[in-house]
């Protein structure tokens, strides 16, 4: 955990990865493998989302080893193995039988939260591994949307005569979110706030080759791509875990903070918020009330970069350098994106400026 002044606002900055598979389902990591590699690699966090299960749960997995807090939620699908959903906050598993609508709201309904996985997945080289995109888009009331898959993103670009390379050095090519996603989330945003998170779907798969066993992406590997990082004003309470849980799951589905890609380099310590006129800081994700303009958008990262503004789905503003605020002079949906060596290194969640629509 790092401290971050935004003026005269202090907030706790939680770094993790979210969307482990494990042995409970299709996953090649126990719990104690993936803690173990969870501390090796400084997390805060990780989020477990095995298939159709909360077996890790029900273990007593959840909670916090040492200074690393354990999550544990399940990957929901339809009866057909379509339309992935990220459920957390629930003790129970919905009926595999729903439809997308139904296991939504039955989650709302529990309490829980849920972000649709990999929305707009598309695989065209493997038959063992087909595509799992969203396609129930008229679906209302879920809480967010994975914008950054790490495996589909690496499975997606395989080629023939890159595949050797990208088996042995699997995170030297995570580029950017595709734009068509990005796209997407920027247009629901304008109807209603919709998180976005990282997620790293990871699954430590193991293949044979002749007398050799292959571990594409080891754990440690995969914990070292695609992360998402949380701001929360309190620290988390390590001798309440309900409270703690609730307090990791509201930024969560709120949006408080960033998606990074390691393999950029340790964007921990990036301060983005927004400054309102009268000086007050307003972190990324749900306004709790409504922000209008004039306001001001500062960005702070480790690393020279490329910091870029984004407006309803537009570059509207650039700059270069560590450090650099933007100027919010009309309403809109307003995000950051840094870029560095021209791969993605940090996508903001939203700033929602005025009233919706946006």
């Amino acid at each position: 955990m790092k401290t971050i002044a935004m003026n005269q606002l202090r907030v706790n900055e939680y770094c993790g990865v979210v969307h482990i598979h494990t042995t409970f389902s299709d996953g090649g990591v126990t719990y104690p493998e993936l803690v173990n590699a969870a501390k090796n690699t400084g997390l805060d966090y990780v989020v477990v989302n095995d298939h159709m299960t909360l077996q890790g749960k029900h273990a007593g997995c959840e909670g916090f080893a040492g200074n690393v807090m354990v999550v544990v939620g399940y990957e929901h699908h339809d009866y057909q193995g379509l339309n992935h959903y990220l459920v957390l906050g629930t003790d129970a598993v919905l009926q595999e039988q729903a439809q997308p609508q139904e296991y939504v709201d039955g989650v709302r309904e529990r309490g829980g939260i849920g972000f649709i996985a990999h929305p707009m997945e598309r695989r065209h080289y493997f038959k063992k591994y087909p595509p799992f995109p969203w396609t129930e888009w008229d679906v209302t009331g879920y809480d967010g949307i994975e914008i950054w898959n790490q495996m589909s993103e690496w499975v997606e670009n395989l080629r023939r005569w890159t595949s050797y390379v990208r088996v042995l050095y699997p995170r030297r090519f995570l580029s950017s979110i595709r734009p068509e996603l990005c796209a997407k989330w920027d247009e629901l945003n304008r109807e209603r706030f919709v998180a976005g998170l990282g997620g790293v779907d990871a699954h430590t798969f193991k293949f044979k080759a002749g007398p050799f066993r292959i571990r594409i992406f080891p754990i440690k590997v995969e914990l070292k791509g695609v992360r998402t990082h949380l701001y929360l004003t309190t620290p988390l309470p390590r001798d309440n875990w309900p409270a703690a849980e609730r307090q990791f799951l509201d930024a969560l589905r709120d949006g408080r903070g960033y998606v990074s890609n390691y393999r950029r380099g340790d964007a921990s310590g990036t301060s983005i918020f927004l400054e309102t006129q009268d000086g007050s800081a307003v972190l990324p994700g749900r306004a709790g009330s409504v922000v209008l303009p004039p306001a001001r958008i500062h960005v702070r990262v480790p690393q020279p970069a490329e910091i870029r503004l984004v407006c309803n789905g537009e570059l509207l503003d650039c700059a270069k350098g560590e450090r650099t605020e933007f100027a919010v002079d009309s309403p809109g949906v307003y995000r950051v994106e840094v870029f560095r060596r021209a791969r993605a290194w940090v996508y903001s969640n939203p700033f929602p400026v005025g009233r919706y629509p946006l």
